[in-house]
């Protein structure tokens, strides 16, 4: 299966009434509940190693920047005292690893890779949360049965997707980093 995402440029805020003009996105680790055990995907969330956690930060700030969404990505702390700040982050909600094997040979869904993450979109200065939304990724197929990073880099899409949209409803602005 093949899926195709369009990610909109970024949307550069020039009036007030669109809300402040944001330099910089600070990309927290997402969380995870190792104590939950209410469901499965709650258990499954919680056996998510912290190796992969710091992967996915990784992934996405590489991605964020390759997207040139903001003038500055990275983790938090890295953004400078005068500059207007985005904070993501969130919670895992669901997560299976998936099995390459499985999808290349089984196919038809056997071996899926998914994450699924409650992310939310915070302004750094006031600590209001200005978006959140529930964002999931399935990998069920690729070319000689997908790969591991593949899915985190889709699913890092997904979230640049998010917050451009959240950026553009007027709830926000950001300075392009082209216009830097």
């Amino acid at each position: 299966i093949m899926v195709s995402l369009v990610v909109w440029p970024p949307c550069a805020a020039s009036d007030a009434a669109k809300g402040p003009a944001y330099t910089a996105i600070e990309i927290g680790r997402f969380d995870v509940n190792r104590e939950d055990y209410s469901s499965k995907e709650a258990e499954r969330a919680g056996r998510v190693p912290d190796e992969m956690l710091d992967t996915i930060q990784r992934i996405m700030i590489a991605e964020f920047t390759k997207a040139q969404v903001s003038p500055k990505v990275g983790k938090p702390g890295t953004a400078a005292a005068e500059d207007s700040t985005l904070e993501i982050g969130g919670k895992v909600l669901d997560s299976k690893a998936g099995n390459k094997t499985a999808r290349y040979f089984v196919g038809m869904g056997a071996g899926q890779q998914k994450i699924e993450v409650e992310c939310v979109l915070k302004d750094k200065r006031t600590g209001n949360v200005l978006a959140r939304e529930v964002i999931l990724d399935r990998k069920v197929g690729g070319i000689a049965g997908g790969d591991e990073e593949k899915g985190m880099r889709d699913f890092a899409e997904k979230v640049i997707v998010f917050v451009q949209k959240t950026l553009q409803a007027g709830d926000a602005g950001i300075v392009s980093a082209k216009t830097q």
